[in-house]
C-alpha cells in the first residue's frame, strides 16, 4: 500500500512539471497574486514555493515576491529557478502579503496579518533600479517570538 502512495506521488509531481532541487525533494509553485504597475512596464507576483520531500510536503514553504518586466501575465515554470526575475523579497513562515504599486515606480509590499517582522525576511530589498520598495503594516517582531521582558 506504501508503495502504491510513492509510485502515485511521484507520478502525479511527474505529471505537474515539478523539478528536484537541492533537497533531494520536488518544489510546486503556486501563484498566489500577481499585479502590473501603471504603465505596464513591470509586474510584481507573489509565489509560494512548497518542497515534497519523501511524498511529504514540507511545512516551510518559501515566499517569493518577484519582479519581472510585464507580459500580460506571470511567466514561470513550475519548481524552475527565477533567473530572468528580480527577487524583491524571499523568506519563509510567512502569510498573506498583498502587493500595491501606488505610482509606476514603487512598489508597496503588505503585511496582511501575515505575522513576519520585516526583520526577520532573509531577504528584502529597498529598491531595484528606479523601482522604489517599500513594506507596510509588518509587526515589530515576529508571530512567534516571545514578546520582551520589561
Amino acid at each position: 500500500m506504501k508503495l502504491g502512495v510513492c509510485i502515485s506521488t511521484a507520478l502525479m509531481l511527474a505529471l505537474c512539471g515539478c523539478f528536484g532541487n537541492s533537497n533531494g525533494g520536488e518544489r510546486i509553485d503556486t501563484v498566489l497574486s500577481s499585479v502590473a504597475n501603471p504603465d505596464h512596464a513591470w509586474r510584481a507576483t507573489v509565489i509560494e514555493r512548497q518542497y515534497v520531500v519523501d511524498g511529504h510536503f514540507d511545512n516551510s514553504p518559501t515566499t517569493y515576491v518577484l519582479v519581472d518586466r510585464d507580459a500580460g501575465k506571470p511567466k514561470y515554470e513550475n519548481g524552475e529557478e527565477f533567473k530572468d526575475s528580480h527577487i524583491a523579497m524571499k523568506t519563509s513562515r510567512c502569510g498573506t502579503l498583498s502587493l500595491q504599486w501606488p505610482d509606476a515606480r514603487t512598489l508597496q509590499i503588505t503585511c496582511e496579518q501575515c505575522g513576519l517582522a520585516l526583520s526577520a525576511v532573509e531577504e528584502h530589498t529597498q529598491g531595484m533600479g528606479a523601482i522604489r520598495i517599500v513594506y507596510a503594516e509588518f509587526p515589530a517582531q515576529s508571530s512567534w517570538e516571545a514578546a520582551p521582558r520589561r
